[in-house]
């Protein structure tokens, strides 16, 4: 997954940059682009597999969860 070049959602860092390999950064931007309703890039097998570790309303978080489990 690539960071788009236009991010709405995250304004304030510079997603050029940011090594989305290391997943504590993975997880810090998945959680910031969930938390802010934007599902542009994101791939479902990401959600999937961090979904337990992201920090995210808990209502959204079970509707991911219901929804990925039902694919």
């Amino acid at each position: 997954m690539k960071p788009s070049k236009q991010q709405s959602t995250i304004w304030d860092y510079d997603t050029s940059t940011m090594d989305l390999s290391n997943p504590e950064t993975k997880i810090w931007y998945l959680t910031r682009k969930l938390n802010f309703g934007d599902f542009s890039d994101l791939k479902q097998q990401d959600i999937k597999h961090y979904l337990p570790q992201l920090n995210i309303n808990p209502t959204l978080k079970q509707m991911l969860k219901r929804y990925l489990i039902s694919l």
